[in-house]
């Protein structure tokens, strides 16, 4: 009975813990989605801002 009492103990604190990582590592995984789409949104702004220009200056030649 004292064994049971041991293992159940344990069984229950390493699931805690082991939710307790897995939330960590998405939290983790977030934080890194995060990251990569934030460098993705400024090249694609700073890209969009080439073309913008691009298409202004052309406009500008083509009527002088």
């Amino acid at each position: 009975m004292q064994d049971e009492d041991r293992y159940m103990t344990l069984n229950f604190q390493l699931k805690k813990r082991n939710s307790i990582q897995t939330s960590q590592l998405k939290f983790k995984d977030c934080s890194v989605i995060l990251h990569w789409y934030k460098i993705l949104l400024g090249i694609s702004g700073t890209v969009n801002g080439i073309l913008v220009l691009t298409l202004i200056s052309l406009t500008l030649l083509d009527s002088s």
